[in-house]
C-alpha cells in the first residue's frame, strides 16, 4: 500500500504527523511519500543591500553616484535552495515521526497545489492521500478557499483529512 502525505510548511498541515505515524504503525508495508507544493511566485532572487548616500557630500555641480545593489541569488538558485531546504526540512519530520520507514521526498512548484497534489497522487498511484486542513469557515473560506476541499473534489482516490481541533 502506498501513501501520499501532504505538508506545506504550516504547523497545522504538521497536525497530521500523529495520524500519518499511527498509518505506518497500523500498516507495516506502507509505501510513503511526502510531498511539499512550492508557489514560484514566492521566489526572488535577492540582491545585497545598496550604499547609502555618503553624510556630507559636496555642495555645487559635483555628483555622487550610488553603486546599485549587486545579485547575490539569482531566481533560478532560490528555487535550488528553496527545494534542498524543503527536502531538508521534511527528512527531520521523516526522522522525528517515521522511525524505521524510509520516505521518499517530492517537492513540486505550482501555483494550484490540489491540481499538483491529485497529479502527483496519481503519478505514484498512491493508494490514499493524506493531508491536514486550515478548518476555514464562512468568509475566509469563501476567501482562500480549501486545497482540502480541491483535492477531495478533484481525486478519485481516498483522501484522508484531518481538521484541527477546535477550542
Amino acid at each position: 500500500m502506498k501513501a501520499l502525505l501532504t505538508l506545506d510548511g504550516s504547523q497545522n498541515s504538521e497536525s497530521i504527523l500523529p495520524t500519518a505515524r499511527r498509518l505506518c504503525e497500523l500498516i507495516p508495508d506502507l509505501e510513503l511519500h511526502m510531498l511539499t507544493v512550492l508557489d514560484p511566485k514566492s521566489v526572488h532572487g535577492t540582491r545585497s543591500e545598496p550604499v547609502d548616500d555618503p553624510k556630507g557630500a559636496a555642495a555645487g555641480t559635483m555628483s555622487i553616484r550610488i553603486p546599485s545593489p549587486r545579485v547575490v541569488e539569482t531566481p533560478g538558485e532560490a528555487e535550488e535552495r528553496m527545494q534542498r531546504e524543503t527536502t531538508a526540512s521534511m527528512g527531520a519530520i521523516a526522522r522525528e515521526w517515521f522511525t524505521g520507514e524510509t520516505p521518499q521526498y517530492h517537492v513540486e512548484w505550482s501555483r494550484d497545489p490540489a491540481k499538483t497534489i491529485v497529479s502527483c497522487a496519481d503519478k505514484l498511484d498512491v493508494d490514499v492521500i493524506v493531508m491536514a486542513t486550515h478548518g476555514r469557515s464562512g468568509l475566509s473560506h469563501l476567501l482562500a478557499g480549501s486545497v482540502a476541499e480541491a483535492v477531495i473534489r478533484r481525486s478519485k482516490r481516498p483522501v484522508l483529512v484531518q481538521c484541527p481541533a477546535q477550542s
